[in-house]
């Protein structure tokens, strides 16, 4: 019996077992990656990705008998081809795309950027570059059924923004201001009711925050039907807010305001009524002023 379980140890030996592991990139030379996993540094085969130094990476271990091959198979997170630049400071550039915010990346040298632009992403690296128009966005595949649907995330850009006073449609202000005498408003046309579909669940909403000035009790966000300065903007409130600091924050209403924008009408754009002396960006000091983030099933 000893001499039949060694045996079946021995063939179970030959097997081909498979195991996928993480680590981090931390060089290599023309013939091996090297990669940190589990408190040790690692000689890893190539398979065509070159991650950045200090990657998560995707390791994939492949025992054949007594013999072990690793082989680095992916970067473990997204990499995407396009973004649009949120700030400019310097050489560098933070970028938001579909798959979260990527920070400092340094850009072509003599390239004019500034927020709102739509920059190239280069991996490894990373670095980017303007482009001249933004790609055309890819059909999502239909769902196959058998489970929830995808989430699936878009960024909304307003397309004109500022403040009137309330007693008149003047405009008189490129900023977006919640001031006694005034509101502020962004706006946005139909962009968002017409890609979120109307059986679309709420997952997540942020608001681009870009504030210049705060001051007294908190602006009063409220939703508004005008596709633009066509008018004094006709108002549902959602609440006052105070947002914690500056870029992608999410409001305390964010569910309500994702089920008025999704559905439109009378939920076309937002804005400030009143409220305290506090004041946010125009659109040309930052083309991401007001951008909405929203996530959705």
């Amino acid at each position: 019996m000893p001499d039949d379980i060694d045996a079946i140890l021995e063939q179970l030996a030959k097997l081909t077992s498979f195991n996928r592991r993480i680590g981090v990139f931390v060089g290599g030379d023309r013939d091996f990656a090297t990669v940190d996993m589990g408190g040790q540094r690692f000689p890893v085969r190539w398979a065509g990705v070159t991650p950045s130094i200090g990657d998560a990476v995707w390791v994939d271990s492949i025992k054949n008998g007594v013999d072990t091959n690793l082989i680095l198979t992916a970067v473990a997170g997204p990499r995407p081809g396009f973004g649009t630049v949120a700030t400019v400071t310097g050489d560098l550039v933070n970028v938001t795309t579909d798959y979260g915010d990527f920070m400092a990346m340094p850009f072509v040298d003599g390239a004019a950027l500034s927020s709102g632009d739509t920059v190239g992403l280069s991996w490894p690296g990373p670095w980017c570059t303007k482009l001249s128009t933004s790609p055309d966005e890819p059909d999502v595949p239909p769902n196959p059924g058998g489970g929830g649907g995808g989430v699936q995330s878009a960024i909304f850009r307003a397309i004109d923004a500022g403040t009137t006073h309330d007693y008149r449609a003047d405009w008189w202000q490129a900023e977006v201001w919640a001031a006694d005498n005034n509101v502020g408003a962004w706006f946005f046309g139909t962009p968002i009711r017409d890609t979120i579909p109307a059986a679309a669940t709420y997952d997540s909403l942020q608001i681009y925050i870009n504030r210049t000035q705060r001051y007294g009790d908190a602006p009063y966000w409220a939703l508004h039907g005008l596709s633009g300065k066509s008018g004094i903007p006709s108002f549902t409130g959602l609440g006052g807010w105070h947002p914690d600091g500056d870029g992608w924050q999410t409001p305390p209403f964010a569910a309500a305001m994702f089920a008025a924008l999704k559905a439109g009408g009378s939920a076309l754009g937002f804005g400030l009524v009143h409220g305290g002396f506090n004041k946010f960006a125009s659109l040309t000091a930052d083309g991401m002023s007001g951008a909405v983030k929203i996530t959705w099933r």
